[in-house]
């Protein structure tokens, strides 16, 4: 008998059990929000001038308001499937249509500027971050805009509202 037990306790202990987590944890971890914020570096120009010394580029900021992440996608491609297409439809594409052309590349979009989190467990952490990526780069020789996101009901420029919040003295801005 003693032999059985034995080897039933060698069998159950080499065995992989699997357990499902406690239902709390579980409703508690589901529950935990995201947020972030997403910042594009861009180079803007007009449409039909030549860049010269006389029309340079203007390097250019775009920060977005904080969100809540979205969820309907991995956050290892939010980039590329969210934030880049809705930034073209909302922002560059109203611009382009008054002359204003943006350029940038997937290397140029950060979510949350230059800290390696993907999202906040508070919108107070996010904007804290937002703004000290503002003053950062108040320092880098570029103009600063704002933009909001909203996934659910995008209207260009209605929806995006690109504003300027920091004027480099030093770039041109070419706002039509």
């Amino acid at each position: 008998m003693k032999g059985i037990v034995f080897l039933a306790t060698l069998i159950l202990c080499l065995l992989p059990l699997q357990f499902s987590r406690p239902v709390s944890v579980t409703a508690a971890h589901k529950a935990a929000t995201g947020y972030q914020f997403v910042e594009i570096e861009t180079t803007v120009h007009v449409a039909g001038v030549e860049t010269s010394s006389e029309h340079p580029n203007e390097r250019r900021w775009y920060i977005s308001s904080v969100i809540t992440q979205p969820d309907d996608v991995p956050s290892y491609s939010l980039k590329k499937q969210k934030f880049m297409p809705y930034f073209s439809r909302n922002v560059m594409d109203p611009a382009e249509k008054r002359g204003i052309l943006i350029d940038y590349g997937e290397q140029d979009v950060r979510l949350n500027g230059e800290v390696s989190f993907i999202s906040y467990l508070s919108r107070a952490e996010a904007e804290d971050q937002r703004n000290k990526d503002i003053e950062y780069r108040k320092n880098q020789s570029g103009n600063i805009y704002s933009f909001e996101i909203n996934f659910d009901s995008p209207k260009g420029e209605e929806t995006s509202k690109p504003k300027l919040i920091y004027r480099d003295k030093g770039q041109p801005n070419y706002e039509k």
